[in-house]
């Protein structure tokens, strides 16, 4: 007679959950360390201030923002900082003290470490040049 095993039931490791749906912009806030979320939400309430209009969701994997469905910024977490990218030409992103980072032909990226990274002047100025330049 042949004995059958048992297989041993392991649990599953429950993650707090949010009233947010899964693919939206307050789930993935929501998923972050306290410390990289506390710049996000400034960055986002910055997206907010400087154009409005702008509509969120979740696109590549982040929060992208637009504007007549095209795409404006990005806000995005990674390692050991957290990010705002403007999609714009570099000539519409008048950038004297060389904060902005990159080498593409549509966009450049801020990286901001700590609050005193963000430059509200400068990110609200940016963010209008890049909405412009999306219209």
């Amino acid at each position: 007679m042949a004995t059958r095993k048992v297989a041993k039931k392991t649990a599953v490791k429950k993650t707090a959950k949010t009233s947010a749906p899964k693919n939206s912009t307050a789930a993935y806030f929501a998923e972050q360390p306290a410390e990289k979320r506390a710049l996000l939400e400034k960055l986002r309430s910055l997206v907010a201030k400087g154009i409005p209009a702008a509509e969120g969701s979740i696109k590549w994997g982040v929060p992208i923002y637009q504007m007549n469905g095209r795409n404006v910024c990005a806000l995005a977490s990674f390692k050991d900082y957290v990010a705002i990218n403007f999609f714009a030409p570099p000539s519409a992103l008048i950038d004297p003290g060389k904060k902005l980072e990159g080498a593409g032909k549509g966009s450049r990226l801020l990286k901001v470490r700590s609050t005193a990274d963000i430059d509200s002047a400068s990110i609200l100025r940016w963010l209008k040049a890049a909405a412009a330049a999306n219209s």
